[in-house]
């Protein structure tokens, strides 16, 4: 691709900008979602061709909603076209696509894997990204029962709590076989929550189950904790590690998981 090209995207991305902005402003930090029937996606990480699948499998399937967990950009060589392409569908469909952040829309994260370069180590432009991202909202909750987040929970809040200012906890920490909150191998500030965790954080808000996505996985799914947690990734061959890629479809209580290949 060359960087005439992404020159262009870029400057196609800069243009949408504030008008995304506008409507990522309004929404609050955890979306109420009832829908008949919802795709729920996890990663994208700049797979602009896992996306595109994405979309024909929504048309084919007649799946009005669509919730996308987070990290649309880094690891990948596509993240410019992948945030045009999601912040198209955002205008055109703001009440029917829902875009959660995930913690690769920091720009810390963008500075060390990948997009700050594919961007072509543009400062202004990123300070500029990184201030659509900080309006993303964290969390969904959808059809009062399922609880939908980037990376994870911080104890057994009520998610009244959560904020935008507050989300990094929801985009970093993972579920963890270990009781309680603990540390983490992704850092010092990252925790890892336990079944009794879960337990009480459905308990607490009245929920079936947590859908998130932040782990690269082989199959492209993994449920936990007697299916209390779901973990989705839609990131096939992720920096070539060959996996394959998941996303559910939920209508009312029910999830059914279509997995796909690169």
């Amino acid at each position: 691709m060359t960087s005439l090209r992404k020159a262009r995207k870029k400057q196609e991305l800069r243009l949408i900008m504030p008008e995304i902005n506008g409507i990522l402003e309004s929404e609050p930090a955890v979306l109420r979602i009832d829908p008949e029937l919802i795709m729920l996606i996890g990663d994208i990480h700049g797979n602009l061709d896992a996306l595109e699948f994405i979309i024909a499998m929504r048309k084919k399937l007649g799946c009005k909603k669509i919730l996308f967990l987070g990290d649309y950009v880094d690891r990948g060589t596509e993240g410019t076209e992948v945030l045009i392409e999601l912040f198209r569908m955002k205008l055109e469909e703001p009440e029917d696509v829902f875009l959660l952040r995930g913690n690769h829309e920091s720009a810390d994260m963008n500075i060390y894997y990948g997009f700050f370069e594919e961007i072509g180590f543009d400062r202004d432009f990123l300070l500029e990204i990184s201030r659509t991202y900080e309006r993303l909202p964290v969390a969904a909750l959808v059809s009062g029962h399922t609880f939908c987040v980037h990376g994870g929970i911080n104890g057994t809040e009520n998610i009244d709590t959560i904020t935008k200012e507050g989300a990094f906890p929801y985009l970093w920490n993972d579920p963890s076989e270990r009781p309680g909150l603990v540390t983490s191998s992704r850092g010092s500030t990252v925790r890892e929550f336990g079944p009794d965790i879960v337990e009480g954080f459905l308990k607490v808000n009245s929920l079936k189950r947590i859908i998130r996505g932040h782990t690269a996985l082989r199959t492209g799914y993994e449920w936990w904790f007697d299916r209390k947690l779901l973990s989705l990734f839609s990131c096939p061959d992720y920096v070539g590690l060959g996996n394959a890629a998941a996303f559910g479809m939920m209508r009312r209580e029910e999830i059914k998981i279509i997995t796909f290949e690169s």
